[in-house]
This record gives C-alpha cells, sequence and structure tokens, in this order.
C-alpha cells in the first residue's frame, strides 16, 4: 500500500491530491472528468482538506477490500517479473521527490544486484553445474548433495560455490545501462502515441532491449558459464578467461549459445504475460464484483513466472551446453542449438532439458528479497547524500 501511495504521491508531499489523481490516470491511459476525481478524493478525505493523507489511504483500502486498485498495482508491478534463471528487475516505486537520477538508479540497482547474486552464488553455480553436466568421464551428479560434495572437494574448498560470481556481478552494470537505455529509447519508436504506450508495444520494446543488452554482453555469460565449471586453476579470472577462449577458439566461441539466449528472451516474457493475464481474467469471471486484490495479483505473478521458466528453460540448459563445449574434458558435441537439443533428447529423454531447475528455483526467494531491501536502502542513502 505504501509503493501504491507513493506512486500516487507524484510531489511527495505525503498527501495525493485531484492533479496528482489526475497525473496518474493519464498516466495508465485512463481518461478521468474533473468530477470522478472530485468524488474519488472526497470519498477518502476524513479531515475535509480535500486532500489524501496515507491513513485515510490505508484505511479505505483496508475497510473496503474490493476497491478496483489492480490498475495502479499492475503499473506498479510492470518491471517485476522473475527472469527464466531467478533474477530480477528493479522498477522505481519511490515518489517523484524522491526519485534519483538515471546513474543513481543504475548504481543502486547494480549494487542490490551484485550483492543478491553473491548471497546466491552457490546456488547459482550448483544450476550451471546441472546445466552443463560433469567433464567428460565423471558419473553424472546423483543429487544436489552429491554436486555439494564435489564442490567442497575442490583445492580452494567453500570458495569455489561462488566460482563465476565476480563475472556475473560485474556484468550488472552494462546490461542495467544498455536495457535501461534501449527500452527507453525502443518506447519512442515502436509506441505509436509516446504518450499512451500499449501493453503490446511495452512488450515489443522491453524484448528488443533484452535482446540488445544480451548480446552486448554475452562474452560475459559465456566467462560465467565456464569460470563455474571449469577445475580449480583451469582460469586465473575473467580476463584470463576470455582470453584464452579468443585464444584457443576464435571469436566465435565468445558468442556460443547465443541464439537459443535470445530466442529464449521471448517466449519467456510472453508466456509471463500471457498466464498471468488470463489467471486475473479468470479471477475476475469467477467473482465478477471482487477485484483481485494484492495477493492475489502476487500469486498470478508467482504461477505465470513459474510457468514461464519452465517453457523456457530447455533454451536455458541448451545455451549452457553449447557455452561449455570446448574446455578441457568437454569436447565438442554440439553443432548448434537445434543439434543439442535434439542430442539431450535421444541421450537423457525429456528430463535432461530441465537440468538444474531446483537450484534455479530455490534461489528466487533470497534473490528478490535482498534485491529489493539493497535496492531501497542504497536509493535512501543516496537521497540523503542528495540533500544533505
Amino acid at each position: 500500500m505504501r509503493a501504491i501511495f507513493n506512486e500516487l504521491d507524484t510531489n511527495g508531499t505525503g498527501l495525493i491530491r485531484k492533479k496528482d489523481l489526475r497525473l496518474a490516470f493519464e498516466k495508465l491511459g485512463l481518461i478521468a472528468g474533473e468530477e470522478a476525481i472530485r468524488d474519488f478524493v472526497a470519498l477518502l478525505d476524513k479531515s475535509g482538506d480535500n486532500k489524501i493523507s496515507f491513513e485515510e489511504f490505508s484505511e479505505f483500502i483496508l475497510l473496503v477490500p474490493h476497491m478496483k486498485i489492480q490498475f495502479i498495482f499492475d503499473h506498479w508491478m510492470d518491471s517485476r517479473s522473475a527472469s527464466s534463471e531467478g533474477d530480477f528487475p528493479f522498477g522505481d516505486p519511490s515518489p517523484p521527490a524522491k526519485k534519483l537520477n538515471p546513474l543513481q538508479l543504475l548504481i543502486a540497482g547494480g549494487i542490490a544486484g551484485a550483492i543478491s547474486r553473491t548471497l546466491t552464488a552457490p546456488l547459482d553455480r550448483l544450476k550451471t553445474m546441472f546445466q552443463a553436466g560433469p567433464p567428460a568421464g565423471q558419473p553424472p551428479y546423483s543429487s544436489i548433495v552429491d554436486a555439494c560434495n564435489r564442490i567442497l572437494r575442490e583445492a580452494t574448498g567453500w570458495r569455489a560455490f561462488f566460482k563465476g560470481n565476480g563475472t556475473n556481478v560485474l556484468k550488472i552494470a552494462p546490461e542495467s545501462a544498455i536495457k535501461f537505455w534501449a527500452f527507453e529509447t525502443l518506447k519512442t519508436v515502436v509506441s505509436q502515441d509516446a504518450s499512451q504506450i500499449s501493453v503490446a508495444e511495452r512488450f515489443v520494446a522491453g524484448a528488443l532491449a533484452g535482446l540488445t543488452a544480451q548480446t552486448a554482453i554475452y562474452p560475459m555469460e559465456v566467462a560465467k558459464t565456464r569460470l563455474a565449471i571449469a577445475a580449480s586453476g583451469e582460469y586465473k579470472g575473467i580476463l584470463d578467461c576470455l582470453s584464452s577462449v579468443y585464444r584457443s577458439e576464435g571469436t566465435r566461441a565468445l558468442y556460443k549459445g547465443l541464439a537459443p539466449a535470445l530466442t529464449g528472451i521471448i517466449p519467456y516474457a510472453g508466456v509471463d504475460l500471457c498466464v498471468f493475464s488470463l489467471l486475473k481474467d479468470s479471477y475476475q469471471a469467477r467473482y465478477p464484483d471482487e477485484a483481485p486484490g494484492v495477493f492475489s495479483l502476487l500469486a498470478c505473478g508467482a504461477i505465470s513466472s513459474t510457468c514461464a521458466t519452465f517453457f523456457a528453460y530447455p533454451l536455458v540448459v541448451i545455451r549452457t551446453r553449447l557455452q561449455a563445449q570446448g574446455m578441457p574434458g568437454r569436447p565438442v558435441l554440439y553443432s548448434g542449438m537445434f543439434d543439442c537439443a535434439g542430442k539431450i533428447l535421444a541421450s537423457e529423454g525429456p528430463k535432461g532439458f530441465y537440468r538444474g531447475i531446483i537450484p534455479n528455483f530455490l534461489k528466487a526467494i533470497p534473490a528478490i528479497s535482498s534485491s529489493y531491501v539493497v535496492y531501497e536502502k542504497t536509493k535512501n542513502i543516496m537521497f540523503k547524500y542528495n540533500n544533505s
């Protein structure tokens, strides 16, 4: 409720005025007359000052839970969907008066992402190991415990759980910056009316922005995968890994698996949006007089993200297999995306496309929790610094 209130409080004064509501409706592409806005304010305003405080706002929502606020919540949730690998982008629910400049928001998101990825790095490495499979000559991983024991037997001990995390952290800033720039630029290109961008236009702009960012930083993805599954001492670091791949396998090796990576972005986002919309519409059809509340919408989002992950995850596994082949102990087995898919299906069956999905799901809750907490705390520190 606080985040939704802050979104409506466009001046950051702690009070919602009629002009704030008018701006909110315009942002959502809705047309509301002055009389309707005046009546809405009067409905919530208990003090008679023609303004809505947070106490009045929250009291009204708690006492009238059927209030149709889903359009506000939908807008607030626009950029809060997990990716197929359990990562979460960042929107900005703060009131405009507390908004920071794009560079500061990028720094806040980068810090939050770095901490989140570090906290969940062991699960991320386990996921990558299951996706790529063990080196030639070694038995497959029988369980998560078996994979953990093999990691602990490496020369660096418990630190081996964090192999590849440095690359994961370093790619956050450029990836976020490119995606942010591309999305804002492409929105104006694909939309017929820049002031009223439709859901379909946002989807197209978001998908293209994701494709652009993924292509730009893809060599870092290859380095992350290889560092995560390499034997101890095989690479001295990120630069050594990239230069070694370039020297021994050429430039094309830095883009191994790019096709399934790019292919997976669009169906993931499409399934996520489609399932979310269907679930919400089904809820409203079953309860026509009751708008879905916050928890119902969160449940719809969780289910839609899970369905999208199941749909797109095989492409993540194919991408990882293509990235890993050519390393010492990992001969080149696949000529491309379709060849890889066919051989996985023939040798491992359908379950081979879902190697590592359990640690992938396990990291989602700590990832989103730590990301949002650190993101908001970092923004608050920057805001205080700006005003000191």
